[in-house]
């Protein structure tokens, strides 16, 4: 598994909403997204996730990249992409 830290410049929630349902409507897989968390300054959100591998994060940025273009979301830095050593779900 890998854990994938996002911080944005400009993510609020309501650019958090329209994203997800446009991420559903182009049919982007999320089975493999074990954990997905969206946190932080309200006018600049960061976003945590849990994915199963590398390839399905992999296979999700085509759907994300597109969708986040669309709605103007910058990135702050390049996402950091560690290999998840331990995960505690209560």
């Amino acid at each position: 598994m890998i854990a994938v830290y996002i911080v944005t410049k400009n993510m609020t929630a309501e650019l958090h909403a329209k994203g997800r349902d446009k991420l559903r409507e182009a049919g982007a897989l999320e089975s493999a997204m074990k954990v997905h968390s969206a946190f932080g300054d309200a006018e600049k959100l960061q976003v945590f996730d849990v994915w199963e591998s590398q390839e399905a994060f992999d296979t999700f940025l085509t759907y994300l990249g597109p969708v986040m273009a669309e709605l103007g979301i910058e990135l702050e830095q390049p996402p950091m992409i560690m290999q998840l050593v331990d995960l505690i779900q209560q």
